[in-house]
């Protein structure tokens, strides 16, 4: 399903890789505490290092080279051994992060190798930006299944289904967080067909169900359960508008009246392409 966005995306990856890093710290406790780092690029990744008094754990990477070096570095300053990286979406220049275990689901695995999705993404990035893309991807994994639950650095991370059916997600118990792709509360989300809308939805409802307080994804700062029930909301009228519009440009206008102030309208315009192909 990815694949038919990689020219799209291709196409919002056209400014300089770093705009300034933002780095949040919240402690849960017990020496737990979870570093949220923005990248503050162009695509607006995020990346965590869940810390404990025994280690690190890295949940995913980013896209730019000068991002995956900021990254490290401030990994090292934190003075604890990396027990593992999970990686999903953003695998990007792993190797920066040293002799370090990378888990990942069977279909992650294979987004990254040749023809996969991520693996397209990043050589429409190459093809964009040449040198200021973090190329390499891993090419082996620990792999871990969907209902796995790693201990790493003394703390459990729960994998999860996600609706596109290659990547993961990560619940954390411990500080009752979830991690997912993207979501993003006044954002607009890649939605390329009606059942994965209605599976985003089912997704973020078993989010309600499960009481999650903390919702870390790759592309917008961590937020809290009132982020998924507007989300839930936002989801299920653009799903209303996808099946009453009849065409793209309809969609659009239709969902830029409900939600006028909402970001990432590239996202939107892909969606729109995607569900009204011609």
């Amino acid at each position: 399903m990815k694949k038919i966005f990689v020219a799209l995306l291709a196409v919002m990856v056209l400014a300089s890789a770093g705009f300034g890093e933002v780095i949040d710290v919240t402690s849960f406790g017990d020496g737990v505490k979870l570093h949220a780092f923005g990248t503050g690029d162009n695509m607006n990744d995020y990346c965590y290092i869940v810390e404990t008094p025994e280690g690190l754990v890295l949940i995913e990477s980013t896209a730019y080279k000068a991002d995956v070096e900021a990254v490290s570095k401030y990994i090292k300053t934190l003075e604890k051994p990396l027990a593992g990286a999970l990686l999903s979406y953003h695998p990007n220049g792993y190797k920066s992060y040293g002799d370090v275990k990378v888990y990942a689901t069977e279909g992650a695995l294979k987004s990254w190798q040749e023809g996969g999705s991520v693996w397209g993404l990043t050589q429409s990035f190459i093809q964009a930006l040449g040198d200021a893309v973090a190329e390499d991807l891993p090419d082996s994994a620990e792999i871990i299944s969907e209902g796995d639950t790693l201990k790493l650095a003394g703390l459990d991370f729960v994998i999860l289904h996600e609706s596109d059916g290659e990547d993961y997600g990560i619940a954390i118990p411990a500080i009752n967080a979830v991690y997912r792709h993207m979501m993003g509360s006044k954002t607009h989300n890649i939605l390329p067909a009606v059942p994965y809308i209605e599976a985003e939805i089912a997704e973020l409802k078993g989010y309600q169900e499960k009481g999650y307080a903390l919702i870390l994804t790759s592309h917008h700062a961590p937020e809290g359960k009132e982020a998924v029930a507007e989300k839930i909301a936002y989801l299920e009228k653009v799903l209303d508008l996808a099946k009453t519009s009849r065409t793209r440009e309809e969609f659009v206008n239709a969902v830029k009246a409900e939600f006028p102030d909402y970001a990432g309208e590239a996202y939107l315009g892909m969606s729109a392409g995607a569900l009204f192909a011609e």
